[in-house]
């Protein structure tokens, strides 16, 4: 029930990408969280526990929602993630917020603690999503919500989709070995496969499914918009899994990419493409 390969993965592989093209991942995770505040509803005076939380964007967000008499806690596998969350996190003086390294499946937590479990694109990489579910199911009060940001399926989803149909034009798909970070970001994808889990977590009552879409910048050019999809996401593993036919395509590939997105480029010099999510809120 351990996630250490997937944890090495992040740590080892991805660390120096995602801070590479941070301004784009967590500015698009903006885009949706903007809106999902008003469906969650978290109140002053919470206490809010952030899973998979990153850089701690979302967590300074809700540090200030719930004010000086609530709490929050950013809980991470990434420990360069956490350097940089405790950094900003001070540089912003908001004390009542802390952050703690560990795996969301396993980690020791308070019982009937929180009044908010909260995740922006941080459950769909567990091994086992049921697993950690439970276990913020367990620390939330009686009456807490837990409250997920999670991708819909990658048919939904141009801004990720586009890019792997090119890759696998040209490249096979990663193989059973391939180091991966998890399932993946379209693991909670299908609702009837997610209100199944949070079923089985204990999550009975689920007061809000909803679906929401919004063209997300994937680059501020399109070179950067190719070299995003490259290194980042499912595009990014296919080609990284490939070695070096990996490389000896890149060219094609590129070029494929920016043939295919060239209607996508706005007069600001940035690419756009859609995306969808889903906002999920179930009480305990």
């Amino acid at each position: 029930m351990n996630n250490n390969d997937f944890i090495s993965c992040w740590n080892e592989v991805l660390v120096p990408k995602w801070n590479r093209f941070r301004h784009l991942l967590s500015g698009n995770g903006a885009v949706h969280s903007a809106t999902a505040y008003d469906y969650f509803n978290i109140q002053p005076g919470d206490k809010v526990l952030d899973i998979g939380c990153g850089y701690g964007e979302t967590c300074l967000e809700i540090g200030r929602i719930v004010g000086p008499e609530g709490a929050v806690l950013g809980l991470d596998c990434t420990e360069a993630f956490l350097e940089i969350a405790n950094r900003e996190r001070d540089e912003a003086g908001l004390s009542n917020v802390k952050f703690a390294l560990g795996d969301a499946q396993t980690y020791e937590l308070a019982e009937n603690y929180y009044d908010v479990v909260y995740s922006r694109f941080g459950v769909m990489f567990f091994q086992n999503v049921v697993y950690a579910l439970k276990n913020a199911h367990k620390t939330l009060k009686p009456g807490g919500k837990l409250c997920l940001i999670v991708w819909r399926t990658i048919n939904d989803n141009p801004c990720w989709g586009l890019a792997k149909e090119i890759a696998l034009k040209h490249l096979p798909p990663p193989g059973d070995n391939a180091q991966t970070c998890g399932p993946g970001p379209f693991a909670l994808a299908d609702e009837e496969t997610d209100r199944g889990m949070l079923k089985a977590a204990g999550f009975e009552n689920i007061e809000i499914f909803e679906r929401n879409d919004a063209d997300i910048c994937i680059g501020t050019s399109m070179k950067e918009a190719i070299d995003f999809q490259i290194l980042v996401g499912p595009s990014g593993e296919i080609i990284r899994e490939a070695g070096d036919q990996g490389q000896e395509k890149l060219p094609l590939i590129r070029s494929d990419m920016e043939n295919s997105m060239k209607n996508n480029l706005r007069s600001d010099g940035g690419v756009y493409l859609p995306s969808s999510t889903w906002f999920i809120m179930a009480r305990k």
